[in-house]
């Protein structure tokens, strides 16, 4: 079977299959390592919005605590300012007392602040653990699909690289080694058509002798400037049998 333009064209496109489904059997885990990177930003992040939130919630169980304390040593002091004797002792009472009074009244805003606070935080921790699970969801979905896919793609690739062999049977034998080394450089781009004269893999021009060979299907033609493998496109193909060249 002659190298025709058809004939490589189809062999072009095989190669170009071939090439898609190995793009995607190697893009495929790429994009799930970067969502399992992802993943683990998120729980690292969550994390750090739990212990945010439980560090807040303990310092406002230490500020009560301390309320308490302060509100206990006022209501001794109280009990002290009625038994005091002494205008001095009083006094001196009077104003621990008031200064007390102060030190709660700075404790009791803290408290309320850090209630605020928690309310915040609980609820961006709500919003932030539902995003997490609901990605730990959708990355388990996309782990299942890339295997199903893999599984699917692999099989592709050997019915593809099958055809292939069999494709590669236009070839000429004093031309496949070259055609051998020029798809193992280029893969799928080591084939170009020819319009207009020029090839469509450098854009440079053929000689009026390349396209002839190119007509008359005279052996594998390879572009002199980028060694390409040429066809004709598929609409000169067309006119050129149209017109009975």
């Amino acid at each position: 079977m002659p190298a025709t333009a058809d004939n490589l064209r189809d062999l072009h496109a095989l190669h170009r299959r071939a090439k898609a489904l190995r793009d995607r059997l190697a893009s495929d885990p790429k994009t799930l390592d970067s969502r399992r990177k992802t993943l683990e930003a998120r729980k690292n992040a969550l994390e750090q919005a739990r212990k945010a939130l439980m560090d807040a919630k303990a310092r406002i169980k230490k500020n009560e605590m301390l309320l308490q304390g302060q509100q206990t040593r006022v209501d001794d002091l109280k009990v002290k300012l009625n038994a005091a004797r002494k205008n001095d002792e009083y006094k001196a009472i009077q104003n621990q007392i008031a200064h007390d009074l102060a030190s709660i009244g700075k404790i009791e805003t803290e408290i309320l602040e850090g209630m605020m606070e928690v309310d915040t935080q609980t609820e961006a921790f709500a919003k932030l653990n539902a995003e997490f699970h609901k990605y730990v969801s959708d990355t388990e979905t996309l782990d299942r699909e890339v295997g199903a896919r893999a599984i699917d793609h692999k099989e592709q690739l050997i019915q593809l690289e099958e055809a292939i062999l069999g494709a590669e049977g236009i070839i000429p034998p004093d031309h496949r080694e070259q055609y051998r080394r020029n798809v193992k450089q280029r893969k799928d781009d080591a084939f170009a058509a020819v319009e207009d004269s020029s090839c469509t893999g450098c854009y440079v021009s053929v000689t009026p002798q390349m396209v002839n060979d190119l007509i008359n299907v005279d052996g594998l033609v390879f572009c002199k400037t980028c060694g390409r493998i040429l066809y004709l496109a598929e609409e000169v193909h067309s006119t050129t049998r149209r017109n009975g060249i």
